[in-house]
Order: C-alpha cells, then structure tokens, then sequence
C-alpha cells in the first residue's frame, strides 16, 4: 500500500513540475506592441549637377590617341602603351659583293678581274633616331671586320721591290679561282641614315605593324689593317695541287677609310665603297679599294 502510495505521489508531483516549467516558458515569450509613428519628410533644395560631356571634352594627340583635358589620367594610362614611339635599334649585318682596285682614280683596264675580286663584311650597327615620334632621320655606326679580295691578271702575283708592292709574272701556270690577294680590316662605319619606313598599332591584334619603305644613307668608315696574305694555288711538275698561304706587311698602309652609301629597303639594299687611303704605300700609282654588292640588315 504505501509502495502504491508513494508511485501515485511521484507521478502528481512530476506532472505538476511539468506544467510549472510550460507556465514558465508561457510568462518568458515576447510580447510585441503596435505604435503609430508619425513621418515628416523635409524638402531639400538640390544644386544644379554639371554633366560632363566626354565626347565634346576630349582631344587628340598627333596619332588620334584619346587624352583628357580635365587632368584625369585614365585616358592616358588606357593609350600609353599604344602610342607609336621609335627607340635605338641594335642589329648584325652582312655585306657581299665584287670589288677591284682603281689606279690613280681610274675605274676602267684594271689589273684585277672584276668577277673574281671579290669583298665580304659583317658587323653589328647602331640606329639611333633624332626623335622618337618620327623615324625619318637617325645616325647609324658599329663595329666590323671587312675583307678585300683581288684577283690579278695576266697570270702575275703580287711582289715586294723594296718599299713598293708591285705585279709581277709568277713564273708558273697559277688556278685563276684560287689565287688572289686578301686585306682584312676592322672597321668603324657611321652615316646619316634616312629612313621612311613607319610603324602603327593595330587595334585589333594589340601589337605594332611595321610598314618597310625606302632607307637609305651617306657616310664613311676608318678601319685598320689587321691581316695581309696572297694565296697561290697551282699544280707542280707531277700535276698535284698546291696551295700557298703567303702572310706579310706587303707595304701595306695601317689605316683605311672611306666613303660609302647604300639604298633599299629597310632590311635589304644596295651598297658602295671607296676608299680614299691607298692600299700600298709609295707606289707609283695609287691604288684605291671600292666594292659594290648587297647588304642585308638583319632586324
């Protein structure tokens, strides 16, 4: 009985527990109340905006590039790296062509064959335009090494006879392709070059298109002797080859320089030098290198 008693206690005070915890939760729920708000909005007076108008606004420079007048650097920024400027450019080249000996001035009855004399050079040059918004005018100079073949006739070499270099016979039957005489020099060249080849941006492919036209230029060049040598080439009494290298001073002047000009497009042109100096000192007649051939520039 009291085991049924003290069951039926438990379970009272359990449910009454119970209803005092949803009573509590009941008392802790928001309350939420209405009020009625009155709005008063107060006019303000607005300024009068300017409108700025980009089209009317805006300039150009030479090249129709877009800049800001009002002092703003967007528009500039945007068109900087599109704006066609011409810097220094630093590029090899290479010369090729016939070459012969003038005598006192005199082109014509040389001594040396005109398809068989021969004149090679290679460097590096220099362009350097006046301005850098126009390509028209710029001085060109380098570095070169420049090589000067010819080819006597008549089956004649070439002799020391004191202090003068002269031609002589040489005494055996010489292979006209093999035997000639060679200077090698290095050379400053410098020249006012003309160039009207441009250069624009294109939009579309965002990269600078160039335009190649008409280059052409008038200078000079001082250059010195750094190797002399006649080649022999023949065959001896039992028909073998015979090749002779023959190096020495051959009375030959230290220093050399000239005129020269070339014309063409921008990496391909016709090219010609005279040398003012003679190439052999106290001769009788004077003997003046100049070559004619094809340079190429290669950019």
């Amino acid at each position: 009985m009291k085991k049924t008693f003290t069951i039926l206690s438990l379970c009272v005070y359990a449910a009454s527990a119970q209803a005092q915890v949803q009573d509590s939760i009941a008392v802790q729920a928001p309350v939420y109340y209405e009020a009625e708000v009155d709005y008063q909005v107060e006019a303000v007076p607005v300024e009068a905006v300017q409108v700025y108008d980009a089209e009317a606004d805006a300039v150009t420079d030479a090249n129709g590039n877009l800049l800001d007048q009002l002092g703003y650097d967007f528009y500039a920024t945007a068109e900087m790296d599109t704006i066609v400027k011409y810097r220094r450019e630093i590029f090899p080249f290479v010369r090729a062509g016939f070459g012969n000996l003038s005598k006192d001035h005199q082109f014509a009855h040389s001594d040396f064959g005109y398809m068989r004399s021969t004149s090679f050079q290679w460097g590096f040059d220099v362009r350097q335009p006046f301005s850098k918004e126009k390509n028209l005018l710029g001085l060109r100079y380098g570095v070169s090494f420049s090589y000067n073949s010819v080819a006597p006739t008549d089956n004649r070499i070439f002799v020391v006879d004191g202090n003068k270099t002269v031609l002589d016979p040489a005494g055996r039957e010489l292979r006209k392709g093999r035997t000639f005489f060679r200077n090698s020099y290095v050379e400053i060249p410098i020249a006012l070059d003309f160039d009207f080849s441009t250069k624009t941006y294109n939009h579309a492919n965002r990269k600078f298109v160039k335009n190649n036209k008409l280059n052409f230029g008038l200078g000079g060049y001082v250059g010195y002797n750094i190797n002399s040598k006649q080649f022999l080439s023949y065959r001896d009494d039992v028909g073998n080859k015979v090749s002779e290298k023959v190096k020495g001073k051959w009375n030959v002047e230290d220093f050399n320089y000239g005129v020269m000009a070339y014309i063409g497009s921008r990496n391909t042109k016709i090219y010609a030098k005279y040398d003012l100096a003679p190439v052999f000192k106290n001769n009788d007649n004077d003997m003046r290198y100049w070559s004619l051939g094809l340079q190429l520039d290669l950019r």
